[in-house]
């Protein structure tokens, strides 16, 4: 009896083991969070973090390459005759989960070959680190024609720290075990993905923020209307695109965007929202990586850069 116990122990421990293993596999496959940091450049635009140029590494698991401006690659070579057209955006229009050549940026790049244009995006950019942003470019060049903002529900924090912004997930024991297994184990973790890979949580947890009241809202609108006056000063055209999250293509949630586009409509800034053309796509799950309510696959991509062709 104990032979057998200790044989059927030492199968289950391996059958658990050769799970665990495929598992990992799986996860670095389909769900590849990994961000080498050495490509950034500490206050490279006044307080905000740029991108380091001439790098070459690997970002969540795809090839990510920079200019020598510090710029994500597009497929079309950039010329020095051609005046700029600058994207500037978070994780969402840098492109992190897809190579340089699938980004929505360097689609329309190879199509609108009128100008370079100029992806200045980073991880983790905010309304403020645009404001930085454009302040840095534009004092150093004259060469720029178009400035286009692409807006994600999650810019609406602004500067805000995150010890300042209210808790996404519970902070009790269980709270607490549930992100201790997620980050040591991988099966637990694949299987929490899959389950909740329909989740609405992060949109639920955003939308709280727009509010005509709210002071994070209104921050936020507030850096865009600073940004919009650092292009007029110039006679740079500005424009705002605004990129939905996955859950509000499927209820059709829009109420974040209606609140953006009366801010702009009442300042005179123009304002685009691609969420009407992304929910006419077929299969809207497919537009965004596995189990990512925020960020496109190279499906959305392209259906992005359709969106801006036309």
């Amino acid at each position: 009896m104990r032979k057998t116990i200790f044989i059927n122990t030492l199968i289950l421990i391996g059958l658990l083991i050769a799970l665990e293993i495929a598992s990992r596999m799986v996860l670095q496959r389909i769900y590849n969070r990994e961000f080498d940091s050495s490509i950034l450049v500490d206050h490279k635009y006044f307080t905000s973090s740029g991108l380091k140029g001439n790098a070459s590494v690997k970002v969540w698991g795809k090839s990510f390459n920079t200019d020598e401006e510090g710029r994500r690659k597009n497929k079309t070579r950039f010329d020095s005759k051609k005046k700029k057209w600058l994207f500037i955006g978070d994780s969402v229009t840098e492109g992190v989960g897809v190579d340089d050549s699938s980004t929505f940026s360097s689609l329309y790049a190879d199509e609108f070959k009128e100008c370079n244009i100029c992806n200045y995006s980073l991880i983790g950019y905010a309304t403020a680190d645009y404001i930085n942003v454009l302040k840095s470019v534009l004092a150093r060049d004259t060469t720029t024609e178009l400035v286009t903002l692409f807006y994600c529900l999650n810019d609406v924090y602004g500067n805000t720290q995150m010890k300042d912004l209210p808790v996404l997930a519970k902070q009790n024991i269980i709270g607490k075990l549930n992100g201790l297994l997620q980050n040591t184990c991988a099966t637990y973790k694949l299987i929490k993905l899959f389950f909740y890979q329909n989740s609405d949580r992060y949109f639920t947890y955003d939308s709280q923020f727009y509010k005509k009241e709210d002071e994070h809202f209104n921050q936020s609108m507030n850096d865009l209307r600073v940004c919009d006056s650092l292009c007029k000063t110039r006679n740079i055209y500005f424009n705002i695109v605004m990129l939905p999250y996955q859950s509000q293509l499927k209820n059709k949630n829009y109420i974040p965007q209606q609140l953006v586009k009366t801010f702009c409509d009442k300042d005179s800034i123009e304002f685009s929202d691609a969420s009407a053309y992304l929910s006419k796509q077929e299969d809207i799950k497919s537009l965004y990586l596995f189990a990512d309510e925020i960020h496109f696959s190279e499906k959305g991509h392209r259906a992005v850069a359709d969106f801006l062709s036309e």
